[in-house]
């Protein structure tokens, strides 16, 4: 071996161990997206528990929401420094502790502690970094093995809402709670199957080869404390440099980039209203529990039929990624203006495959739509930026959505609220259209090689496409 080999960039196997690293993020997405995409069955249960209006008992998923997004860039930076296995098994025992914690929670505050603050970290330090450990074993096949993480969520959600339901029904709020915060352990299984690439374990052997007889105890004895201070400060510094590379805030002044970031604030201020409310919305029209919670596993389906159809259409001059986001979302907000027709069981699952199939549309556009406009060079910087604008609208919209409840005592005003946003950020990108024929927002990028530009894109696009689950 060489010296310089394990300096090189690790070759991914596109196979191999690659696959059980696959099976933990199917693990991790279905334990993350989508228990998260189920909670909406636990909103009444705790309104009532402890005795917090709509808007209060909103805040929880909000908080929730707009921490992971906020952390996210921190969780891929943390990775990157101490490693994805240790990072991920951390980030599972916080959320499962989130969920426990609140378990025992005697006050609406202890839920915004627990499952908002503990568990969002938790989902912070485990969804973006397995998104990244997956990019790294595959190339080839990467689309391929995304499909199969992302199909993790995809298939709890479908099954989780029923669950929980039973789960509230036979052991009461506090004893689904804790069930789900030991379901949540599964992440730390999740985080042993990862492990580092060959080119890594190479480098380990390199850098100090040790004899049978050796262990800890004597390198402690070997190393001089200053170097091990050193070697923290180094992984320290290199931590804040991963972060800060990613939040480069001089994107934001591209007006193209400015104006599709509205457009993203204003689908992620009313995103999670439809999945939130649906359950308790069809409680409201008398809808047995059971039944109520099958819309959200509707929804789901509706979801991942949509997405796996819409990454099958070819790119089209005529009709591109743009069109495609801005009409998927123009037709989402219609479907939510035109919810509060549906009173009746029938209807609202009319409602669900709508809302379903025009969210899967619009979801594997955005992250497409945002690389073509900034480039592969800014696109670390845009997705932090945009994991920051998803995480400020997240943490205002649920509770907005909830006041509103709370004065006019329907849900029809929340999910007309929801779809005036997703109509308003559909018209946005039709404007972005006619900023396209100025190429002069992506001209820096065009110095790239082909070579670079094609290599940077594919790995970034996997990390990123995460931000948007």
């Amino acid at each position: 071996m060489t010296n310089s080999s394990p300096q090189s960039p690790p070759q991914p196997p596109d196979g191999g161990w690659g696959w059980m690293v696959v099976v933990g993020g199917f693990i991790v997405s279905g334990c993350t997206a989508g228990i998260f995409r189920s909670l909406g069955v636990f909103f009444l249960p705790f309104s009532r528990q402890f005795q917090a209006s709509s808007s209060e008992t909103a805040w929880v998923t909000s908080i929730l929401m707009s921490v992971m997004f906020f952390l996210s860039p921190v969780g891929t930076a943390l990775a990157s420094t101490i490693g994805f296995r240790p990072t991920i098994m951390i980030g599972g025992v916080l959320s499962a502790a989130g969920y426990i914690i609140s378990g025992f929670a005697t006050r609406m505050f202890h839920l915004y502690l627990g499952i908002g603050c503990l568990t969002g970290l938790g989902y912070a330090l485990t969804l973006s970094p397995i998104m990244a450990i997956v990019g790294q074993y595959f190339t080839k096949r990467r689309a391929m093995a995304n499909s199969l993480t992302m199909l993790g969520s995809s298939i709890t959600s479908m099954s989780f809402p029923p669950l929980f339901q039973f789960l509230m029904d036979e052991y009461g709020l506090k004893g689904a709670l804790l069930i789900i915060g030991g379901f949540m352990l599964n992440m730390v299984v999740a985080g042993a199957l990862i492990r580092p690439l060959e080119a890594f374990k190479d480098k380990k052997v390199q850098n100090g080869p040790k004899k049978p007889g050796d262990n800890d105890l004597d390198d402690s004895e070997v190393v001089p404390e200053t170097v091990t201070t050193k070697k923290c400060s180094a992984a320290a510094m290199n931590f804040l440099k991963t972060f800060w590379a990613q939040m480069d805030f001089k994107v934001i002044r591209i007006p193209a980039v400015a104006l599709f970031l509205t457009s993203l604030f204003l689908v992620s201020f009313g995103v999670i209203v439809p999945p939130l409310y649906i359950v308790p919305r069809a409680k409201y029209l008398q809808i047995e529990d059971y039944t109520a919670a099958s819309l959200l596993s509707v929804i789901s389906i509706a979801d991942m039929v949509s997405r796996l159809a819409v990454g099958a259409i070819p790119e089209n001059q005529k009709f591109g990624r743009f069109d495609q986001y801005g009409l998927s979302l123009c037709l989402l907000g219609i479907t939510n203006l035109l919810s509060p027709l549906a009173k009746t069981y029938p209807a609202l699952v009319a409602y669900a495959i709508a809302q379903g199939v025009f969210y899967g549309a619009f979801v594997p556009t955005s992250l497409t739509c945002l690389a073509e406009l900034v480039g592969p060079k800014r696109l670390p910087s845009a997705i932090g930026i945009l994991m920051s604008v998803q995480g400020f609208a997240s943490l205002s919209g649920p509770p907005f959505a909830g006041w509103l409840f709370d004065k006019t005592k329907s849900y029809d005003a929340t999910f007309i609220q929801a779809g005036a946003g997703f109509l308003l950020a559909g018209l946005l990108p039709f404007l972005l259209r006619l900023r396209k024929k100025q190429p002069a927002d992506t001209t820096e990028e065009q110095t790239d090689t082909p070579h670079t530009v094609k290599g940077e894109t594919d790995i970034l696009l996997v990390s990123a496409r995460e931000s948007t689950v």
